[in-house]
């Protein structure tokens, strides 16, 4: 187990140790002590690092490490280290950390008939939320759609965060970039390897983004646009 709480840094060894959501199920990304039944305990960053270097904190963080380490210290590390916590984060950052916890996403693209049509993609890489790439087959029903009306919807859900992002999403045939992205469990679905006609990339590049991340919402809407994945 031995998850870190993204809000404190401890070490959660223990199930019994997990947060709670408001309706009492564990919340795998925070510890007991941070955040209970929906609600945090502390409220910035600040707060955070006066909790953690309190004179109990602090002694419970030397005697479980053996060091004996001051107030004065500790506050300079936790000052580096709590920021790269996803609690902490950017909101941007936040997604992406979000993102990589998600096995799959949720790809939405415009039908003939002018209906968005969801459908579950599994994400091959991504630069933060800015761009995302999966792979498809490009005689699938979404590749049709893509090539007709390229705007599209993907969104994706990590405990009780959500992130929903609309932007444009290419359907990619050129080999330089095929082969770059080739896997081998890609075979299952072309077996003539990179080079199977069948086999494409989708790019969807992240114009805006809402997001309702530790029961927080909030909405950009100019993400940042990056070099194309090359």
């Amino acid at each position: 187990m031995n998850d870190i709480c993204q809000s404190c840094g401890m070490i959660i060894s223990d199930s019994s140790l997990y947060g709670t959501h408001g309706d009492g199920h564990p919340n795998h990304d925070f510890c007991i002590h941070c955040y209970k039944d929906g609600f945090f305990s502390t409220h910035s960053l600040d707060e955070q690092i006066a909790v953690n270097t309190s004179p109990e904190g602090l002694a419970d963080y030397n005697k479980s490490t053996g060091q004996d380490i001051s107030e004065a210290e500790a506050r300079n590390v936790l000052a580096s280290y709590l920021p790269g916590l996803k609690r902490w984060m950017p909101r941007l950052e936040q997604a992406s950390w979000i993102l990589d916890r998600c096995g799959y996403v949720m790809l939405a693209t415009v039908s003939e008939d002018g209906f968005p049509r969801p459908v579950a993609i599994d994400v091959i890489h991504h630069t933060g939320i800015n761009e995302i790439w999966m792979t498809t087959s490009y005689s699938s029903e979404k590749v049709r759609h893509l090539l007709l009306d390229n705007k599209a919807g993907l969104s994706f859900v990590h405990e009780a965060d959500s992130v929903s992002l609309t932007g444009i999403c290419d359907v990619i045939k050129d080999r330089e970039v095929l082969h770059m992205f080739w896997q081998e469990p890609f075979r299952r679905y072309f077996p003539s390897g990179p080079d199977d006609e069948n086999y494409c990339l989708l790019r969807f590049r992240t114009e805006k983004a809402k997001l309702w991340i530790d029961g927080y919402a909030s909405s950009i809407d100019d993400v940042p646009s990056v070099e194309p994945c090359r």
